[in-house]
């Protein structure tokens, strides 16, 4: 009896061992980058909106109310989100409400170049990221010059005659720059496979319509990019197969 019995006891443990469920790669923390394609913007002492995904439940926190609601399988909508009602600061009252909005027709999910993405249909109604340290990202740093621009025929340098330019600092998790003729400042967040420069602001000088879309093309660039890769000392941004934008490193 007892080969019997213990042949039973393996082919139990092998029967649990076949029906583990393997880890989700959307288990986890995410930070909130993005809401309908605007960036989700929190000061200095404001918490960073997060996404957690556990056991099939979803609990999101701009830093005020709790939002949960359930965690659907892959192509079945998104449920109802229950949330406590605490009066939150107007900034985050107002993220919550654009949240609320944006997952009242969300019914699929993906993962894309390092982010989560919600869809509505076909639309991108929120985007996270798992959140890594600016400084993972220190080799970057330093200051780097407009090589190529998509959109623009012929970059127009600045009236000193250098090219537009970016300044980054990983270290801090800053950025700024010259498109060629406004000053830009803004926060840095490696958001899965791209740099995301988040404009915090510009300086207001009146440009030429040249450099003027030069300038809307670089900050539209830096928005819409799916990833940032470095190679042979150049640093670029691209969509898809598109080269949005291509920097190559001034020496120190």
């Amino acid at each position: 009896m007892k080969p019997i019995a213990l042949a039973s006891v393996a082919l139990v443990l092998a029967g649990c061992a076949a029906t583990e469920k393997s880890p989700s790669p959307y288990e986890g923390q995410w930070q909130i980058g993005r809401i309908n394609g605007e960036a989700v913007m929190t000061g200095p002492q404001q918490a960073k909106p997060m996404l957690t995904i556990q056991e099939e439940r979803l609990n999101t926190n701009f830093g005020c109310n709790q939002i949960n609601g359930n965690w659907p399988q892959e192509g079945e909508p998104f449920g109802p989100q229950m949330s406590t009602r605490m009066a939150c600061p107007p900034p985050v009252a107002e993220m919550e409400q654009q949240y609320n909005q944006a997952m009242t027709g969300a019914n699929g999910y993906r993962i894309e170049h390092g982010r989560l993405q919600i869809l509505a249909g076909d639309d991108v109604v929120l985007e996270a990221f798992r959140a890594v340290p600016a400084n993972q990202y220190a080799a970057w740093s330093g200051t780097w010059s407009l090589d190529k621009l998509a959109g623009v025929e012929s970059i127009q340098g600045l009236y000193d005659g250098r090219s537009p330019y970016l300044v980054l600092d990983m270290d801090e998790g800053r950025a700024n720059g010259n498109s060629g003729c406004n000053q830009f400042f803004a926060s840095v967040t490696p958001a899965g496979d791209a740099l995301w420069l988040q404009q915090a602001g510009m300086t207001l000088v009146a440009c030429p319509d040249n450099l003027a879309r030069q300038e809307q093309k670089m900050m539209n660039h830096f928005a819409e990019a799916d990833r940032t890769v470095e190679q042979d000392g150049k640093l670029q941004w691209w969509k898809g197969d598109t080269l949005l934008m291509e920097f190559s490193r001034q020496p120190q």
